[in-house]
């Protein structure tokens, strides 16, 4: 891991955000690796020019609940929503080539042994407690925020963050929660800082740790 590697959280289509957090942080493509905690789509104006930018600069990615349902409605015709309808439209005869990238995207990314101190693993949403990302639903990996450690199911807005039960040392990445904001702990890192909310899009500089945030130029679509 001799490389420097950029982190970004949630993008949502923020490309010009995205723009200027890259040249903030310095990020180099020649030498430098690129990852995405996932939802480079949706809710916000160009996410078609992010994926692009995404693929042009060989960047790694996981896959984010709005990409699983952003194919569920290609597969389906399911969930559909002005934004997928848009960015659909806008893909235009690339659409196989597109659907193909995204469906190629892993749930998680893991790299170095467990008891190394700067190894990682990257998911969009988080992990539940006790069980291998590999072992896991897809859709606790992708959606999971809270833990209710009684029932042992993904909680609510009343139960902890699933990040308090983690007691392993590999640093977890992750995105997903716009509201609870950028999270820095030592085995878990939060970047989803609500960009297209009108918060920033946050980066993490890898392995010492610097911050990187990048105003939202405009509140692109209500807080949830």
């Amino acid at each position: 891991m001799s490389k420097r590697t950029l982190f970004v959280g949630d993008v949502h289509g923020c490309h010009t955000e995205l723009k200027g957090l890259l040249e903030m942080a310095n990020f180099k493509p020649d030498s430098e690796r690129l990852f995405f905690v996932g939802d480079l789509i949706n809710r916000g104006p160009k996410p078609l020019e992010v994926l692009e930018l995404a693929h042009h600069l060989g960047a790694s990615c996981v896959l984010g609940n709005h990409e699983r349902s952003f194919l569920k409605y290609l597969k389906k015709g399911s969930q559909s929503s002005d934004s997928f309808s848009k960015l659909k439209e806008e893909m235009g005869d690339q659409i196989p080539f597109w659907e193909e990238w995204l469906q190629s995207l892993p749930l998680f990314i893991s790299e170095g042994e467990e008891t190394e101190p700067d190894s990682f693993l990257v998911v969009h949403a988080g992990l539940a407690p006790g069980i291998s990302p590999q072992d896991t639903d897809p859709h606790i990996l992708t959606n999971l925020r809270t833990w209710d450690p009684v029932d042992q199911r993904p909680g609510d807005e009343n139960h902890p963050a699933w990040y308090t039960f983690y007691q392993k040392s590999r640093t977890i990445i992750f995105g997903h929660w716009a509201a609870g904001g950028v999270v820095m702990r030592p085995n878990a890192i939060g970047l989803d800082s609500g960009c297209v909310y009108g918060g920033s899009l946050t980066g993490l500089s890898w392995p010492d740790r610097s911050l990187y945030q990048f105003p939202a130029q405009s509140i692109y679509h209500p807080p949830q």
